[in-house]
């Protein structure tokens, strides 16, 4: 098939979760259907995605984004005054819609995905079937992350969830058929937009990459893996720092947690000790996740499905998680990972993994079954294919038929 992608950012180097699955999904789109893909880039992003993607040669059609340079104030002054959200405002782009334009013009696509309902809110002349991925359901999103203690913050994202509610609707009934991450994500949107067909996709684990490794971890050790500018992500480590941890340092007051991340706000930054290891941005995240004892998603607000709870269930690292922090993912509590909601109780938990071999082992068996069965991104690109084929009416099983298979094989578009 011939799929338009557009996405608001280059998957180039995936660092967090959006770029995580939008990397996947396009490994997939470029191993499987005719792909052309457009939005946001960098010159230097686009150069490094056409290495890991030499098949999009000619077929990426990239602006910069046009508030890339603007002062961050600035632009949330603008949108405190306005009856769209910020992160509308930050996404328009005359530019993108006349390249948009363009194409439609020229071509003839069978499908449209954009990534993100903000990207979905472009205009497409075309009788392509539209999809919007959602990663997370974007005003509930913000609803959650309303709940921050800073008046300020709490006020500008019930703004941000009211405004995000009409432009994410709007752009959801546009739609031939919504991508959501989880069962939750559904649920809420059939009853915002009941008319749209809506097919579970869920995020996923690369296998190959995180793979269980034999070193020995650190006794006693904790890690947490997360782009920290994320609300969630730092709300979550806080809230561990201040009402978890000390809690664990009263029994093991040798306990490190170390927490990979980059741009942590300084609110996490000062607290730096011999406790409280903050690594910054890495290349490679894990061998922090090797080497510790427990892997920590003390989360409490976000939406979608988490990565990290895939990549470290696929790594065989013993997890404890709240409920939020696993929202949308078949994890059993004690069967594959222990969650916990009260510091009490995630502090408990914590320390019950550190002299608890046994429950370790039987966690982490459990859970790498559970990914290795659901949550690969090689299983999930064919669920992906199957709303494809239903959403087109294609009578073919896979991305094309035989002929065009054997025309993209001998460009190596197939892998």
């Amino acid at each position: 098939m011939k799929v338009l992608y557009f996405i608001p950012y280059s998957p180039a180097n995936p660092t967090f979760g959006g770029s995580l699955r939008i990397y996947h999904i396009l490994d997939h789109l470029c191993s499987n259907h005719d792909v052309t893909v457009a939005g946001f880039s960098t010159p230097d992003e686009e150069r490094e995605l056409l290495k890991n993607f030499p098949v999009l040669e000619g077929k990426t059609h990239f602006v910069q984004d046009p508030y890339m340079n603007s002062s961050r104030y600035r632009i949330l002054l603008k949108s405190i005054f306005s009856s769209h959200s910020l992160w509308y405002q930050c996404t328009r782009s005359a530019e993108l819609q006349q390249i948009l334009d363009r194409l439609l013009e020229n071509d003839t696509y069978d499908v449209i995905q954009s990534e993100f309902p903000v990207m979905g809110m472009y205009r497409f002349n075309s009788t392509a079937v539209k999809i919007i991925d959602s990663h997370n359901v974007e005003y509930d999103n913000f609803k959650r992350m309303a709940k921050v203690k800073n008046p300020l913050k709490k006020l500008f994202y019930h703004l941000e969830s009211y405004k995000f509610y009409k432009e994410e609707t709007a752009a959801c009934r546009e739609q031939s058929a919504l991508f959501v991450c989880s069962e939750r994500d559904i649920s809420i949107l059939d009853k915002s937009v009941p008319g749209v067909p809506k097919y579970l996709i869920p995020n996923g684990v690369d296998e190959e990459y995180f793979y269980p490794t034999k070193t020995t971890p650190k006794p006693h050790s904790l890690v947490f893996v997360g782009m920290m500018k994320y609300v969630p992500n730092y709300d979550g480590i806080n809230f561990f720092l201040d009402e978890i941890f000390p809690k664990i340092l009263a029994l093991f007051p040798e306990t490190t947690i170390t927490i990979v991340g980059k741009n942590a706000p300084s609110s996490i930054t000062r607290r730096a000790n011999k406790n409280i290891i903050i690594t910054g941005f890495v290349d490679d995240t894990r061998p922090y996740m090797h080497e510790a004892s427990v892997y920590v998603v003390p989360l409490r607000m976000g939406g979608g499905t988490r990565l990290k709870i895939m990549e470290t269930l696929a790594s065989k690292i013993p997890l404890v998680t709240t409920s939020i922090g696993c929202e949308g993912i078949d994890v059993e509590h004690r069967k594959h990972a222990l969650i916990a909601d009260t510091p009490e109780d995630f502090a408990n938990a914590v320390l019950e993994l550190f002299v608890n071999n046994e429950l370790c082992k039987k966690l982490t068996e459990a859970g790498y079954d559970l990914v290795m069965e659901k949550y690969r991104w090689k299983s999930i690109g064919k669920e992906m294919d199957r709303a494809y084929k239903e959403l087109t009416g294609s009578k073919t099983d896979g991305a094309t038929d035989d002929a065009d298979r054997m025309k993209y094989e001998a460009n190596g578009i197939y892998k």
